[in-house]
């Protein structure tokens, strides 16, 4: 049953905070903490390891989302392609 629980929270989570985000900070802080309460959920079976998952993965988007920016690659062949550098 707690198994259960634990994915329900981490669906709602998930479903819930993916609305009404305008800045790229909050949508990776967002996508991190859903991120990180499904697997705090898979891991532990429990809701607590589901909320630490979360505030882990929260804390990680947002950090990640801050300090990168667009920028252009060049890939194994030679191509060009947009993609994402952090900040030094």
């Amino acid at each position: 049953m707690r198994k259960y629980a634990a994915f329900a929270l981490a669906g709602a989570l998930a479903l819930t905070s993916l609305s009404g985000c305008t800045t790229k900070t909050e949508n990776g802080a967002l996508l991190g903490g859903a991120i990180g309460a499904g697997v705090g959920a898979v891991t532990t079976h429990s809701v607590g390891g589901a909320a630490v998952g979360a505030g882990i993965g929260a804390l990680s988007g947002y950090f990640l989302a801050k300090n990168s920016y667009r920028c252009q690659k060049r890939n194994l062949f030679g191509d060009l392609y947009w993609g994402w550098c952090l900040r030094k």
